[in-house]
């Protein structure tokens, strides 16, 4: 993968880093990307690699932002969504 000049890290690095995609799911919608110009999250997102609230992870993470945890009610529910996808994309691999 290559660096865009120290500005921004890419998209993809950072959920490569999270652990959030494998290389060669990335690898399949950078070409997807490539092909349709969609967006890659939107693509991640599609393809059913990725979750709404791990996109929001990562983007705020490429963009420097901090997203605070959730407090109150439904408190902890983007961590639950998060396992679940995470849990069904581990019994499909």
């Amino acid at each position: 993968m290559q660096d865009n000049c120290g500005v921004q890290p890419l998209l993809g690095s950072v959920l490569v880093e999270q652990g959030a995609v494998a290389g060669p799911e990335l690898d399949e919608a950078l070409e997807t990307q490539v092909l349709s110009g969609k967006r890659l999250g939107e693509i991640l997102i599609d393809l059913g690699v990725v979750c709404g609230p791990e996109l929001d992870r990562a983007v705020a993470t490429q963009s420097g932002v901090r997203l605070d945890e959730e407090a109150g009610f439904g408190s902890g529910l983007r961590a639950a969504i998060e396992r679940r996808h995470r849990d069904r994309r581990a019994v499909a691999w």
